[in-house]
């Protein structure tokens, strides 16, 4: 009877703790607020928007991102258009998982001027032992990262996107001046003259 008793209490130690624990994971999130100009004009319910996309091209590694310039406005009030980057990362790999920023058009100056900065960096530490690790990023307002690594002589480079769960790709530091550089100042260009 005692060991019928031990083994009960062995069994209702280890389940109670468990539901209680499992009980505690379902967290409601609450949704965030649009960061950007672009994702707040596109999360309005209830209005007509025109869109139009461009499509820049890609950058490919263990991954890819697309980039998109976008234009977006409502009919009857063009004169309130916005401009940006649509940005979408995916990582490699047999679970694509994949995560969207947006860029208004005037972050894409400053973030150009980063990749430059970052490039000339790499360049300037090419060759050179350094510990410990190091990373230079910059960072969107819309979630969308870029930046290199330097660990003792190796560099690399890599993009994430998303909040919670990032998506991230990696490259070589080439390419972060060519191609994405480039994409991104050739969106710069054509959005100024739309």
């Amino acid at each position: 009877m005692f060991r019928w008793f031990l083994i009960a209490g062995v069994l209702c130690s280890l389940l109670f703790p468990r539901t209680a624990v499992f009980g505690q994971a379902k967290r409601e999130v609450a949704p965030r607020e649009p960061a950007t100009r672009m994702e707040a004009f596109l999360a309005k319910k209830g209005n007509l928007i025109v869109k139009d996309s461009y499509s820049l091209g890609e950058v490919s590694g263990l991954g890819k991102i697309a980039f998109d310039a976008l234009i977006v406005d409502q009919p009857g009030v063009e004169a309130q258009s916005l401009r940006g980057l649509h940005v979408e990362i995916t990582e490699a790999g047999s679970y694509e998982h994949s995560d969207v920023s947006f860029l208004d058009l005037d972050e894409l100056e400053r973030l150009s001027a980063a990749i430059t900065y970052m490039t000339n960096l790499a360049s300037e530490w090419e060759g050179t032992s350094r510990d410990p690790y190091t990373e230079v990023m910059y960072c969107t307002k819309g979630g969308f990262t870029i930046g290199f690594y330097h660990s003792g002589t190796n560099q690399g480079a890599f993009a994430r996107s998303g909040y919670v769960s990032q998506t991230t790709m990696s490259m070589t530091v080439d390419d972060l001046s060519y191609p994405l550089q480039t994409i991104i100042d050739e969106g710069l260009t054509l959005l100024k003259k739309k």
